[in-house]
């Protein structure tokens, strides 16, 4: 290969192709690794990727789904078996006749483990995906290895009066007026797009519980939890991030500055530097 040219694109398609293939990976709607399980009354969604050490990843609410997570992928499936579970409602994952509630969704990931064979794991969260995760190890102890616990709080009593009236004046006809091309996206995935506003205020119902976790229950989770969040999170404030770790016996703290709600989970020396370390370490 003597021509310049020739070997300018052979070097161009050999390094860029592989990162072009990557990113063309369809996070959330893939059917060469998707799968099913039939809980009581919904179907939930979850892909696999990777080998190694299980690790179950749970994605954030409502604008969260599976693919938040596609610039994150290629460093956890490095070393693990990567299950990454839809939350009930979210994407392919159909919503179910049941009040939602964090005890009802960390029912869903046992089933999927169930389903896996898989008796311990550990678990990062975000957001949502957080608090389930520290209710999966405050319920189900013996199947809890460690928990990375990314923007996740155990209560909402500390958000803010702006915050809060927020959400109530945030109708679920006014979401979809104001996030239309988000919904009309998200309900080319649903399997009951007519139940858009039925899965709403199901969310909205749960997000307003006072009390997500105990601080009692939290006070006896034997698994240890890396507890992250960023300092400018617009949902959950420092304190309570630091109530988090003060609470559960075995945990470490971790603050990212400048970070906020979603950036401390896209961070990618944040998973480089801390929560892998802290899952691998003994």
């Amino acid at each position: 290969m003597n021509d310049p040219t020739l070997k300018q694109i052979f070097i161009f398609l050999v390094v860029l192709l592989p990162f072009q293939l990557l990113a063309q990976i369809p996070y959330g709607n893939n059917p060469e690794c998707g799968k099913y399980i039939q809980t009581k009354d919904a179907k939930i969604y979850y892909e696999i990727y990777g080998s190694g050490e299980p690790l179950l990843l749970i994605h954030g609410s409502l604008y969260g789904y599976i693919n938040e997570f596609e610039n994150i992928f290629p460093i956890l499936t490095e070393n693990h078996k990567v299950i990454a579970v839809a939350l009930r409602g979210h994407g392919k994952s159909e919503i179910g006749d049941r009040d939602y509630s964090y005890a009802l969704l960390a029912q869903d990931m046992i089933e999927v483990l169930d389903a896996e064979n898989i008796d311990r794991i550990d678990i990062v969260g975000f957001s949502s995906g957080a608090i389930t995760a520290v209710k999966l190890a405050a319920d189900y102890p013996e199947r809890v290895m460690k928990v990375v616990s990314i923007a996740g709080a155990l209560s909402a009593k500390d958000r803010s009066a702006e915050r809060q009236q927020q959400l109530e004046e945030m109708t679920a006809d006014n979401f979809i007026e104001n996030n239309k091309r988000f919904v009309a996206s998200r309900k080319k995935l649903m399997p009951e797009p007519d139940r858009f506003v039925d899965f709403y205020n199901k969310l909205m119902k749960v997000d307003s519980d006072p009390v997500w976790i105990s601080k009692n229950a939290a006070s006896k989770i034997e698994a240890p939890v890396l507890v992250v969040g960023g300092d400018r999170d617009a949902y959950f404030q420092v304190e309570e991030f630091l109530e988090m770790y003060r609470i559960i016996p075995n945990s470490k703290l971790l603050i990212l500055p400048g970070d906020d709600h979603v950036g401390a989970s896209q961070k990618k020396e944040m998973y480089t530097d801390f929560a892998l370390p802290f899952l691998d370490e003994n």
